[in-house]
């Protein structure tokens, strides 16, 4: 028979086949086969005529849903499956208990979760990571496209990147890789597996090459200090609560997992001021001025008045405001410092992407490798 089936991974439901076999529900999908112990499942139900079973030893997020017409095949190969509880329906003591326990929680979500979002994001297990990381970059793939042309850009950036953070030491520093991407908005922002996130538009933004290492350095601070791994605990806070500290079995988590939202993951403005003030001392130990950082900030800002900010997590979002950053960038600049990119390096970058032929330019003054 026809039914929808979700992976746990994305909250996206796919075509699929089953078979109510005697002792196992059979899901075909494509070539692959899954099968599931009746044992293992209880209901789901969305209330739309649909009946949704999903695992419970453990929870996975995975969802099976097919049209509820189908109950009398259900109930001959797993009557248990129509009994109440295996539908969600508890008695009264049951639900009493369960309400004031909620009632009880939620004070202490309010209250706790914030203070306890750095240490939980460092509990969390790798596999809520790399399936933290997996849902980011499916949203991030549905607004930008791979560029063809921007090996040799990204490995530029990706080598300035690894001086800066080499030069104050930066713990994270063989994880963190950066991606340019062709995406129709200026934007940079860093991913729960360390990736940073670098679009055409941004680079085209930049009049040098120190304009978009502080960028850089500014999203390499967020991952030093852990702040897009806590932003994702604060907007799951419930369903990583009891995984982490009560050692559960995932029962909500991986629905919670699955509702991250890109867009949702806003820095606090004591997050932006302390990438800020990290990014500074990068550029500072790399002997980079931070006057680059500073003019960033005033084209931010211009563009946000012009345009009105986005809609995903970026230095756009002007917490606080980039008139203020750049003054702050500004007071920091010191003259005389070398560029951070070559000529040669700068103009690869920003031909990445199908940017701007700038090949005919010859500008040999700075054309030379920095330590």
């Amino acid at each position: 028979m026809q039914a929808r089936y979700a992976d746990g991974r994305a909250a996206i439901y796919t075509d699929v086949e089953i078979d109510l076999a005697p002792e196992k529900l059979v899901i075909r999908r494509g070539d692959a086969v899954i099968e599931w112990d009746y044992a293992d499942l209880a209901r789901a139900d969305d209330k739309n005529g649909l009946i949704v079973l999903k695992r419970r030893k453990p929870d996975t997020g995975e969802r099976v849903a097919f049209a509820d017409w189908y109950d009398d095949q259900l109930a001959a190969v797993a009557p248990r499956l129509m009994k109440s509880r295996a539908q969600g329906v508890e008695g009264r003591f049951t639900v009493g208990a369960l309400v004031t326990l909620a009632w009880s929680l939620a004070g202490l979500f309010l209250v706790g979760i914030p203070y306890a979002a750095d240490p939980m994001a460092r509990a969390m297990p790798e596999k809520y990571r790399t399936q933290i990381a997996d849902i980011s970059w499916s949203q991030v793939n549905a607004f930008t496209a791979h560029c063809d042309d921007a090996d040799e850009a990204t490995q530029i950036l990706n080598d300035l990147a690894f001086r800066i953070m080499e030069r104050s030491q930066v713990p994270e520093r063989e994880a963190i890789w950066i991606t340019i991407a062709d995406a129709s908005f200026p934007n940079a922002f860093a991913l729960p597996d360390n990736s940073i996130i670098v679009t055409d538009e941004l680079i085209g933004m930049a009049d040098s090459p120190d304009e978009l290492t502080g960028v850089l350095a500014h999203e390499i601070a967020h991952i030093e200090h852990n702040h897009i791994m806590k932003n994702v605990v604060r907007q799951i806070a419930a369903g990583v609560f009891f995984d982490v500290v009560f050692g559960g079995a995932g029962a909500g988590q991986a629905i919670a997992i699955a509702s991250v939202n890109l867009a949702g993951l806003r820095y606090s403005r004591g997050d932006e001021s302390d990438a800020d003030l990290r990014g500074m001392d990068y550029l500072d130990a790399a002997g980079i001025s931070t006057g680059g950082i500073a003019r960033m900030f005033d084209r931010f800002e211009d563009y946000a008045e012009a345009e009105g900010a986005g809609d995903i997590p970026t230095m756009l979002s002007t917490h606080p405001a980039s008139r203020e950053r750049a003054v702050a960038a500004r007071q920091r600049a010191r003259e005389g410092l070398a560029p951070s990119l070559t000529d040669r390096e700068w103009r690869i970058v920003q031909q990445a992407c199908g940017g701007a032929d700038l090949t005919n330019e010859d500008t040999p003054a700075n054309d030379v490798e920095q330590d």
